[in-house]
C-alpha cells in the first residue's frame, strides 16, 4: 500500500516493527504556511492506518533529511526512539530523541568546521548513551570511519577515527557481542583506480580501546562489508558485496552473504542477486529473523521488461542461517503501467507476531514520492489464500514454462484462460496487489467474468497449476 500521510508528500526511510506497531522515519514536505522540508515520523497500526505521526523541522532554517543508506531509527530502552538526521545546508549531523508519542525530547547537533561534510551517522543504543558511527569526509574528499560515544542527553564522552586505508573508509554497522565488547564492520578502499577494497573488523569496548582487528584480503571473496545480519558465540554472519570484475572502467558487484567463524576462518560463501555496478545499488538494507528461524532481508533491485528501461522494485529475499535462500520477491511499486518511471524501493523490515513480514520504504508515481508498505506472509505471499512464491534454487526457466493463452485483450465481461497443465487457482489482483477475484479448481480452461464493480484498468492474474507453477499475466480490462 501506499501510505497517505498528513503531508504533501512524504517517504519512509527507515521502518522498525515493536509490538504490532510499525513506525516509519524519513523526509516530507509541509507547505501550511511555506513550502518546508523536514523529518515524517509516523506509528502505524497493522493495516497501515496512521495512529500517531510528527513533522520536525530545523529550528535554524535549514532542510532535514534523512536516507536509507545513511540515518536510521532506533526503538529506546525507555520505549520512546531515537533518530539520526542530517541538515542540507551546513551538513551536521543530529540525534533526535523521542518520547514514546513520537514528541521531541530534545535535538542534539554535531557540527564540522573543518571537514567538507559530517552527516553519514548511524546509532545504536548502549546502557548509559549511544554509540554513533558513519564517515566522515575530509578536506582531501576521502572519507574517515568513526566511532563516536555520547550519552543520553547526546553529550560526547569519547571519539575516534577508524582508517584502515588512506582513501575511503567507513564503518558501516556496529552490533553489540556481549556485556562489554561491541564490534564494527568496517568497509574500505585501498586503491580508487581500480575499485579495490578490504572487509574490516573492530572489536572495542564502551572505554574507547581496541580489542582486536581483523582484515580481509583485497577484493575478498566475500565481498565488501556492508550489515551484520546475525551473531552467535561461534562466529559472525554478515552481508556484503562481492566484486565480481569489471566492464570497461566499472567494477561490477553481487550481493553476498557470508559466515565467519570465531577464529576468522570463513565457513561459507553465498553469492546471488543480480550483478551491476554499485551506483545501481542492488542491495538489501534491513534484516529481521523469522519465526521459523530463518531470516528475511529487504531492499531494492532492478528488473526489465522486454525492450522497457530497467525499473527499481522491492526486494524482499528470505534465507537459511546457512545463507541457503528459501525464496524471494520483486514487488513493483503500487502504481501503473509497470515502467521505470513507477518505482519503490524497501529500506526497513520487521515481523508481526502473527508471522506476517512487514517491509517499507519508499514508492514514486511519476515525480511524486510516497511512504509503502507492504505486508506478505512467512511464505512470501501477499494475501494468505495464493501467492505466487518464488524459489530462488527451483524456479523453471522460461522456455520450461508452460504456455498460458488469456483472450480477448482488453477484456470487457470476461476472458478465457487456456493452460496445457491443470490450473488449481486463478486469483485477479488490483494495481495495489489485492485480491478482487479468486477462482478453484478451474481445470485446464476457465471462462472468468469480469465482476461488476471492477472499474477500467490493469489487472493482474495469477495462475497456480499443479506441481507448483505459478505464473502472472497482465490483464487490461474495458469497461
Amino acid at each position: 500500500m501506499a501510505v497517505t500521510l498528513p503531508y504533501p508528500r512524504g517517504d519512509f526511510f527507515h521502518v522498525i516493527v515493536h509490538e504490532d506497531t510499525i513506525i516509519g522515519y524519513g523526509v516530507g514536505f509541509n507547505n501550511e504556511i511555506e513550502w518546508k522540508q523536514g523529518l515524517v515520523v509516523a506509528k502505524l497500526d497493522t493495516l497501515g492506518n496512521v495512529l500517531a505521526h510528527n513533522f520536525i523541522l530545523d529550528s535554524a532554517g535549514d532542510k532535514f533529511a534523512t536516507h536509507h543508506a545513511w540515518g536510521n531509527l532506533i526503538r529506546t530502552a525507555d520505549g520512546g526512539y531515537a533518530a539520526m538526521a542530517a541538515t542540507v545546508g551546513r551538513e551536521s549531523a543530529f540525534l533526535i530523541k523521542m518520547a514514546n508519542d513520537l514528541q521531541v525530547e530534545f535535538i542534539k547537533e554535531y557540527p564540522d568546521t573543518v571537514n567538507l561534510s559530517n552527516y553519514f551517522y548511524k546509532l545504536l543504543e548502549t546502557p548509559d548513551g549511544y554509540l554513533l558511527y558513519g564517515d566522515i569526509q575530509r578536506p582531501d574528499y576521502y572519507l574517515d570511519g568513526f566511532i563516536q560515544y555520547v550519552d543520553k542527553q547526546g553529550e560526547t564522552i569519547w571519539f575516534k577515527t577508524i582508517t584502515f586505508s588512506g582513501y575511503n573508509n567507513a564503518v558501516l554497522d556496529i552490533y553489540q557481542l556481549n556485556d562489554s565488547t561491541y564490534v564494527a564492520g568496517i568497509g574500505t578502499e585501498t586503491n580508487p583506480n581500480p575499485n579495490q577494497g578490504i572487509a574490516s573488523l573492530l572489536y572495542f569496548n564502551l572505554e574507547g580501546m581496541d580489542i582486536d582487528s581483523w582484515s580481509s584480503p583485497v577484493d575478498p571473496e566475500i565481498g565488501y562489508f556492508r550489515k551484520f545480519v546475525h551473531a552467535s558465540d561461534d562466529g559472525i554472519f554478515c552481508f556484503s558485496v562481492y566484486k565480481t570484475g569489471m566492464n570497461g572502467n566499472t567494477a561490477l558487484f553481487q550481493p553476498t552473504l557470508y559466515k565467519l567463524n570465531s577464529t576468522f576462518q570463513t565457513e561459507w560463501v553465498r553469492h546471488f542477486g543480480r550483478i551491476s555496478g554499485l551506483s545501481a545499488s542492488i542491495m538489501l538494507w534491513d534484516f529481521a529473523p523469522t519465526p521459523d528461524g530463518h531470516y528475511i532481508g529487504a531492499g531494492e533491485t532492478l528488473v526489465k521488461d522486454g525492450n522497457d528501461p530497467t525499473r527499481r522494485v522491492g526486494w524482499l529475499y528470505k534465507f537459511s542461517t546457512d545463507g541457503d535462500s528459501i525464496w524471494e520477491r520483486k514487488i513493483n511499486a503500487p502504481f501503473l503501467p509497470l515502467y521505470y518511471t513507477n518505482s519503490g524501493f524497501f529500506a526497513g523490515v520487521g515481523v508481526l507476531s502473527s508471522g506476517n513480514i512487514i517491509a517499507g520504504g519508499s514508492s514514486n508515481e511519476g515525480n511524486t514520492q510516497y511512504a509503502w508498505l507492504v505486508k506478505v506472509t512467512n511464505d512470501g505471499c501477499v494475501d494468505t489464500l495464493f501467492c505466487e512464491s518464488v524459489s530462488t534454487t527451483v524456479a523453471l526457466p522460461d522456455n520450461q514454462r508452460p504456455e498460458v493463452d488469456i483472450y480477448p485483450v482488453p477484456a470487457s465481461k470476461y476472458f478465457t484462460i487456456r493452460s496445457p497443465v491443470e490450473i488449481v487457482q486463478v486469483t485477479v489482483l488490483d494495481a495495489l496487489g489485492k485480491p478482487v477475484l479468486k477462482r478453484p479448481n478451474v481445470g485446464n480452461d476457465a471462462t472468468i467474468d469480469v465482476p461488476v464493480f471492477v472499474t477500467a484498468g490493469f489487472y493482474f492474474v495469477e495462475i497456480q497449476m499443479e506441481g507448483g507453477i505459478c505464473i502472472r499475466k497482465k490483464v487490461y480490462v474495458n469497461k
